[in-house]
């Protein structure tokens, strides 16, 4: 999976700043969060991500902070 720093400074410029990170363990999936785990419009997201990456939103609930929202890249060739 590649994401280019054109496609980063327009999911910046649509959403403010966010972090690009990868899951500990497990499958290590690489993920984006917006703000302070922070909801945004998926489907907006997908389309500046495009058809190769597969956009998969999770979220959690705690108790002091409310939802918190992540949003999961996928390889849409190995899904």
């Amino acid at each position: 999976m590649r994401i280019s720093i054109n496609t980063l400074k327009e999911i910046e410029s649509e959403f403010g700043e966010f972090d690009l990170s990868q899951v500990w363990g497990g499958n290590n999936d690489v993920y984006l969060r917006f703000g302070y785990w922070e909801a945004v419009d998926a489907q907006k997201l997908q389309d500046i991500l495009g058809p190769s990456i597969t956009l998969e939103e999770d979220s959690d609930f705690d108790d002091d902070c409310g939802y918190r929202y992540m949003y999961r890249l996928l390889d849409s060739i190995l899904k």
